[in-house]
């Protein structure tokens, strides 16, 4: 396998693993055990590891190893200031590039007929994959970086608490349906406005959970 791909599927591997917190905030991770698993060298492992050090997900110490990065109230602040200050502006400017026919099939998605057979871990996803959605309307790859970087992080916030706040769920949910009406309506400013109130009830809601877990 080339050196390219290899590399790549040590990012992809370590990765998925730091987001589903199978390698713990604060854990160790062992270079010759991945090298064992991935079947690679120490250079592709070593340049997964610098790609994900830019992201935040590790920590290369000096002469300690390579640890995985810990979440803090302070990095849940920063994530959330993040969004709170780039996803309106996002649903604002560029809500309108979002294709109706998808937008409907997003909001089917959120109906309460349809969660009830999902996991809390599957609707984590669906609340991802929509907001990604009115990220990557955008086109601006500055933003579409900057919030994939939030996203995994937001994500590992939720495995690492246990967030499993099923009224808070279900008021999500609500308004994920009323940001989707709004947009479906043309009233992009109101939706933009919208989706900043659900941060700011995310964010509420991520401090609470941290904090009664830790």
């Amino acid at each position: 396998m080339q050196k390219e791909s290899l590399k790549n599927k040590a990012y992809n591997l370590i990765k998925t693993k730091i987001v589903n917190c199978e390698y713990p905030p604060n854990s160790f991770l062992n270079e010759t055990l991945l090298m064992d698993e991935i079947g690679s060298s120490r250079t592709p492992i070593r340049e997964a590891l610098s790609k994900l050090e830019q992201e935040n997900l590790v920590r290369i110490l000096p002469k300690k190893g390579i640890m995985v990065s810990d979440l803090s109230i302070n990095e849940i602040s920063m994530i959330f200031e993040t969004r709170i200050l780039i996803e309106p502006y996002i649903v604002a400017h560029y809500g309108q590039l979002v294709p109706s026919d998808i937008l409907s099939s997003m909001k089917k998605t959120f109906d309460l007929k349809n969660l009830s057979h999902r996991s809390t871990n599957e609707i984590y996803v669906k609340d991802d994959q929509f907001h990604k959605l009115l990220v990557n309307s955008s086109k601006n790859l500055y933003f579409m970086r900057t919030m994939d970087y939030i996203y995994n992080q937001n994500f590992r916030l939720r495995v690492m608490t246990g967030n499993q706040n099923q009224e808070r769920i279900l008021a999500s949910n609500n308004e994920h349906v009323n940001i989707i009406d709004l947009m479906l309506g043309g009233k992009f400013d109101e939706a933009g406005e919208a989706i900043k109130t659900h941060l700011g009830k995310a964010r509420e809601a991520s401090f609470s959970s941290f904090i009664n877990h830790y």
